[in-house]
């Protein structure tokens, strides 16, 4: 870019041009201490599981320009992926094309559309996704670690554009925002985060829960992180091996939703616009036996330039005969 300094309106008018619900801009510096402290403790306890590449390059993930020497800009994006239909067994945000061939496509547009120097990231690279979100300001922390965008809450997508020029101006963060209670039918296992900043009040944790109507509870959540060794997205996407006795696939087969929905800004969303992240109507027309007969040719095709791939077709048929096994005992839930 030949300017001194990045637009950031122009980089914001852009990005909605492009179909991103949000675009803030934040400085390039090292992650606060506070929150890299807490991260560093949450891999001793090995809560990341069998993720080693969460171990890797961690200095690389709270110091920026270690990823990308000379970044002095994080532009941070979001995508709204609530579908308009959902195909049951599988968990909102993969029911339509893989997220992170969407985003790049219009991430590298905007990069171009704008003159910008530098690199884009989709969740694949060292980069604290929603911290940089929270720093630049598109959306707030949830009581259970998702970031919030307000008018669409946490169905979000993000990704983040390491440029290697100054901004005109920087966002800041959001305060929290009270929502509505959660619905208690929703209570269960699901993905929690940890929280970035302590005035975000935290879900109920396995070692403090405080029970009672609305209360969400996921054993997965600890006072110091989410133990992703008790998480259904984690066992169902990421584990290879077995799934533990303990893990309840009665809802779904691939990732989890109890907890997303469960969080009370789930309230403001809504089915997004982008063609791109709808399923497709033979993915829609899958019943129970459909998925129990379900061959790899099959497999392939239903998958295609899908998330759901990163499972592979023997830990998705693992998790499908556990979750038909756990409707038959228990299908009113």
């Amino acid at each position: 870019m030949s300017s001194a300094s990045l637009n950031s309106q122009d980089i914001k008018a852009q990005a909605q041009r492009l179909g991103f619900v949000a675009c803030g801009l934040a400085k390039a510096e090292p992650v606060d201490e506070s929150f890299a402290a807490r991260f560093r403790r949450w891999l001793e306890l090995d809560y990341c599981g069998e993720m080693d590449y969460m171990r890797r390059n961690v200095e690389m993930r709270l110091k920026p320009d270690l990823l990308v020497p000379g970044v002095k800009t994080i532009v941070s994006l979001a995508m709204n992926f609530m579908p308009s239909e959902q195909q049951p067994g599988i968990s909102l945000y993969a029911q339509g094309r893989d997220y992170h061939d969407v985003l790049r496509e219009r991430m590298q547009e905007l990069m171009t559309a704008c003159g910008l120097e530098g690199r884009c990231f989709v969740d694949t690279a060292p980069v604290l996704e929603r911290y940089w979100a929270w720093r630049s300001g598109i959306g707030t922390i949830t009581s259970g670690g998702f970031i919030s965008v307000p008018g669409y809450g946490p169905t979000v997508f993000l990704g983040e554009l390491f440029l290697t020029a100054e901004a005109d101006q920087y966002g800041e963060p959001r305060p929290p925002q009270p929502g509505p209670t959660p619905n208690p039918s929703l209570v269960g296992r699901g993905v929690v985060t940890s929280q970035v900043e302590k005035q975000h009040a935290p879900l109920p944790t396995r070692e403090g829960n405080g029970g009672g109507s609305g209360t969400f509870f996921c054993p997965a959540l600890t006072p110091e992180g989410l133990d992703a060794r008790l998480c259904i997205s984690y066992q169902t996407i990421e584990h290879r091996g077995p799934l533990p006795e303990e893990i309840q696939l009665r809802r779904t087969f691939y990732g989890c939703d109890r907890c997303l929905r469960a969080t009370p800004q789930f309230a403001e969303s809504h089915p997004t616009a982008e063609p791109a992240f709808q399923p497709s109507e033979a993915l829609l027309q899958m019943t129970p036996d459909d998925w129990q007969n379900l061959t790899e040719e099959q497999y392939r095709q239903l998958f295609k330039g899908s998330a759901v791939k990163r499972a592979k077709y023997d830990g998705l048929k693992r998790n499908i005969e556990r979750w038909l096994e756990q409707k038959k005992t228990s299908p009113s839930r």
